[in-house]
């Protein structure tokens, strides 16, 4: 009786782990995916800024998406838990080995997402598009150094 009962616990405790490692790992594919659908979102609106651009206004279209853009990066900076550098992920190491070098790219481009939203609030489009020049190169500052280059 004794030994049935040992031999469940340790069936247990292997079993819970097995099942434990598979939620960490599927916890890590949902942040992944979640990461991936934020930079689609933010691609989505930078492409529609650039369409406001290209048909020459009106600017007040693009303070929405400058706004969507900054609550986008606000989440995807805690998307980064310990152990989401594994699975289908573009992200390059240097996020988890740096951080405070991501969180300071991040910054910038939350920085360049204000000045984008008030350059579309303006009403000139000289100025939103300078901004979104600007935001292009902040969001490539974070893409050179912490993301997988595209082929």
């Amino acid at each position: 009786m004794r030994k049935t009962l040992v031999l469940t616990v340790i069936g247990a405790l292997a079993a819970g782990t097995l099942v434990g490692g598979a939620t960490i790992a599927f916890a890590q594919a949902d942040v992944i995916k979640e990461r991936q659908e934020n930079r689609k979102q933010t691609a989505a609106a930078m492409r529609a800024i650039k369409g406001i651009i290209d048909a020459k206004g009106p600017t007040a279209g693009a303070v929405e998406q400058a706004a969507k853009l900054k609550t986008l990066e606000a989440a995807f900076v805690k998307m980064f838990p310990a152990g989401s550098d594994k699975g289908e992920t573009k992200a390059l190491p240097a996020v988890w080995t740096d951080m405070p070098g991501f969180m300071a790219a991040s910054k910038g481009a939350d920085a360049a997402y204000d000045n984008l939203a008030k350059a579309a609030g303006s009403g000139d489009m000289a100025a939103l598009t300078a901004a979104f020049g600007a935001t292009g190169k902040a969001c490539g500052a974070c893409h050179d150094k912490f993301r997988v280059k595209a082929n």
